[in-house]
């Protein structure tokens, strides 16, 4: 088995994250979640993902990481799929290698290879959502958390064949205030307000006219 033969799949690699985001306005208690990848191709070694989470923003507890490999069993080999692993963040976010199998010809563990072994296209598993995606955040916020944009810095390192790659990816989120918490109900009564001004100035003083007339 060839980790990558997509042509000049042994060449320096170029990697980053690429981060799938759902809902990223959040309130303080609710629960951040988000998808990770790692997409480019070549050659990649010792690649590892740290992700620097502030533990004042998240409650460490009812936080986890889902990733890693699943090999199942079947009759004609065996699938692999993602989220085999649960990890909780730690005082300083999380740190992943990104291992998962090996060759003969390379022993360098990776989860980092062809999607389909059958094809020569540069379609890699870690680019793929199989079961789950290769990382899935699932980040609970604390209710005290205060109001306004916070952001989480990723970072993938890797040695390409030939030198020492560092890459940088942001995952912004905010936090709504009271005001935004309340966005509809604010408008609902910004509206009876309205409503009743207009009662008030126009429709109270043409009752009036109307009466006296009669």
């Amino acid at each position: 088995m060839i980790l990558r033969k997509a042509p000049n799949g042994d060449k320096p690699g170029s990697y980053q994250i690429a981060t799938r985001s759902g809902k990223t306005t959040i309130n303080a208690g609710d629960t951040l979640q988000f998808e990770q990848f790692v997409t480019g191709y070549g050659n990649i070694k010792t690649a590892k993902i740290q992700a620097y989470i502030s533990t004042d923003a998240f409650d460490l507890e009812n936080s986890y990481i889902l990733s890693s490999l699943v090999k199942t069993d079947t009759e004609t080999g065996f699938t692999l799929s993602w989220g085999n692993q649960k990890d909780e963040l730690t005082e300083t976010g999380f740190t992943c290698l990104l291992a998962g199998i090996s060759t003969p010809e390379d022993d360098d563990s990776t989860m980092i290879f062809d999607a389909s072994p059958t094809s020569n296209e540069s379609i890699l598993m870690s680019e793929t959502k199989v079961g789950h995606a290769p990382f899935e955040y699932h980040l609970q916020s604390k209710k005290n958390l205060s109001p306004g944009d916070h952001y989480i810095d990723f970072y993938l390192t890797f040695f390409n064949g030939e030198k020492w790659i560092t890459s940088k990816e942001r995952v912004s989120f905010k936090i709504r205030n009271v005001f935004e918490r309340h966005a509809k109900t604010i408008s609902a009564l910004a509206v009876i307000a309205s409503l009743s001004g207009i009662v008030r100035l126009v429709l109270i003083p043409l009752y009036d006219v109307v009466k006296s007339a009669f």
